[in-house]
């Protein structure tokens, strides 16, 4: 059977709309997932006190954590700086539960963009909150247009990525302006920038992935990307049969 790989989704309101708020999520997680022999299901953030969240993750083979604003960085031990952006602390609050409990259950995790950094930061790591004020010489980070196509190429250590494409370097989008600092206890580094950015993390048993960039927005045209969609859909079937 097709694993089922829930999706976090958070909160946005739409124009001209300011009362009503909608779960979203970009369709290129969805549709890279489908492709890739999984059964992709939306996973609302929910953030009330007593939200399911432990029955939701019970229903799922794996998760994968989505792009979006700044983690607070009291979280990881910091005040903020100048150079911090946007917080959407109710969303922090529940992405957290959720990253508990899929460790708990052993449910395999990527994460992507914000989604690595939080899955970090859940694990004990920090973020560098400015890329362009706490990093000198570093590359352009916020990609200008076409964001969709790759930027920089990212040198990569043995590991996920690395064995889904059967390279040691791979040309990436990018839209971040924080990334790891300090990586979690019990993760590794397996790629980076030349600048020395940290862009991709994995957990020392193989079961939660960290990236920087964002692989859904070339799934749908890049074959080495398409690959990293298909080889955690197969990690997630593989833990779905360990687990039996």
């Amino acid at each position: 059977m097709r694993p089922i790989i829930g999706v976090a989704c958070t909160k946005m309101y739409f124009p001209n709309n300011n009362l009503d708020q909608f779960f979203y999520v970009g369709s290129g997680y969805v549709e890279g997932i489908a492709r890739s022999g999984g059964t992709p299901l939306i996973l609302p953030l929910l953030t009330d006190a007593d939200a399911p969240f432990r029955a939701m993750l019970e229903s799922l083979d794996g998760l994968i954590l989505t792009g979006g604003d700044d983690p607070a960085p009291h979280l990881y031990g910091e005040e903020p700086l100048q150079g911090l952006g946007h917080i959407e602390y109710e969303r922090d609050l529940a992405e957290l539960e959720v990253i508990k409990l899929a460790l708990e259950m052993k449910k395999p995790i990527l994460g992507i963009c914000r989604g690595m950094q939080i899955l970090n930061v859940a694990c004990g790591g920090t973020l560098i909150q400015d890329i362009p004020s706490q990093v000198p010489g570093a590359f352009q980070h916020a990609q200008k247009g076409s964001r969709q196509y790759g930027a920089h190429k990212v040198t990569l250590q043995p590991g996920f990525v690395a064995d889904a494409i059967g390279k040691t370097e791979i040309l990436v989008n990018t839209s971040h302006h924080q990334a790891v600092k300090d990586v979690a206890p019990g993760f590794a580094m397996t790629g980076a920038a030349a600048d020395g950015v940290i862009e991709a993390i994995e957990s020392l048993d193989g079961l939660h992935v960290g990236l920087q960039w964002h692989p859904e927005r070339m799934w749908g045209h890049d074959s080495d990307m398409q690959k990293i969609a298909e080889a955690f859909v197969a990690k997630v079937k593989q833990a779905k049969l360990q687990a039996r």
